[in-house]
């Protein structure tokens, strides 16, 4: 069996097209359900319906501003403090789960003020509810950017993310108008290669080009892949993420064939299986917002002030504290912290996860 899985999936809905990409629709349909389910708790509940957009607008407002701040300010902030003008430079990715959870609940903060029966805490315990799903989408749209990727791992969940690989096949030798696809399989009667004890699997490549004058010209593009020393701006993020998921060992073996009208050059790379994080996160997410939406079915209007938001900042970020060690840093600094930022962030809102629990406990022994 192999242990491993190949991730091919394309961040575009329809492949070979820039837009649109699975994370928008995907970070729109958080809003779209937590809408509906907050909708239908409201109704329960006998709150005014007409604060639904009102809430909705505070939601979304914070949840974009603070997750955006909050990728500046934790993870980069040299780079946009020197230049505040790239905050706004959002199309160039950059959002952070903490800050938007800051931004949420100070969203709710404003909008609780004015409104009568919706304390704070009884508008948090149910709009966690709609947060935990949609950060199950959100780390679903992650896992389809091949972003945020785990530490390596030789077990039978791993995944090898093969967007760079893709990305530098469509834009190498001036956006490779010849390639027509690609085809990647595993080596399964080649070896495992071991460098500093991280487990490298054999792999087959096979690119199919359609036009192209002779197969030495494919054979040297191909060669070419993993040692192009001046790449364009199209390739340059790529060209820093392939090493990450992929290496070719010399002597570098490539054999050129015929296949129809396609000439075909087949040669061996080496994958990395990575843990797949973001479906560790989306999975486990998923199933916080299904004991929230459970527990609150069970009690509704009776549900103790402060329960399910205390639940849920204290599972959701004891849950991501343990599975920062399986993931890769996002910025360089991380590497001489002991803990890195996505842990140090997590510590704050398990301790106030727990006030709020033992706040919620305390009101309701005392009632």
């Amino acid at each position: 069996m192999l242990s491993y899985i190949i991730w091919t999936a394309t961040p575009e809905i329809i492949p070979g097209t820039t837009f649109p990409v699975w994370y928008g629709p995907l970070f729109a349909s958080g809003f779209v359900v937590g809408y509906l389910i907050i909708a239908k708790i409201f109704k329960w509940e006998g709150k005014p319906e007409q604060d639904l957009d009102t809430l909705l607008m505070y939601m979304v407002g914070g949840t974009v501003l603070g997750a955006r701040l909050g990728h500046c300010l934790f993870y980069e902030p040299a780079v946009y403090l020197s230049n505040p003008i790239k905050i706004l430079y959002v199309w160039e990715g950059g959002l952070a789960s903490h800050g938007a959870l800051v931004g949420i609940l100070l969203g709710l903060y404003l909008y609780s003020r004015k409104r009568a029966g919706q304390n704070f805490l009884w508008v948090a315990d149910r709009i966690v509810i709609a947060v935990a799903f949609g950060g199950a989408m959100i780390r679903t749209g992650n896992l389809m950017n091949h972003e945020i990727i785990g530490k390596p791992a030789d077990q039978p969940q791993s995944f090898v993310f093969t967007n760079s690989l893709r990305s530098i096949l469509q834009y190498t030798d001036e956006k490779q108008k010849e390639l027509s696809y690609f085809d990647l399989q595993p080596d399964t009667k080649a070896k495992d290669t071991i460098v500093n004890k991280v487990v490298h699997k054999p792999m087959i490549l096979k690119i199919y080009y359609k036009g192209l004058p002779n197969l030495e010209r494919a054979a040297s593009l191909s060669i070419d892949l993993f040692n192009q020393t001046t790449p364009s701006a199209d390739t340059a993020k790529y060209k820093r993420e392939l090493p990450k998921h992929f290496r070719q060992f010399r002597p570098i073996e490539a054999k050129s064939s015929k296949e129809g009208v396609y000439q075909v050059i087949e040669t061996k790379i080496y994958g990395i299986p990575r843990h797949p994080s973001q479906l560790y996160e989306g999975i486990s997410t998923f199933c916080l917002f299904l004991l929230l939406y459970f527990l609150y079915y069970l009690q509704k209007e009776k549900t103790p002030n402060g329960q399910l938001f205390g639940l849920f900042l204290i599972l959701l970020f004891t849950l991501r504290f343990f599975y920062e060690f399986l993931k890769e840093n996002q910025v360089d600094f991380e590497d001489k912290l002991s803990y890195n930022m996505g842990q140090l962030l997590s510590i704050p809102g398990v301790i106030i996860g727990i006030a709020a629990l033992l706040y919620s406990f305390l009101k309701k022994k005392q009632s």
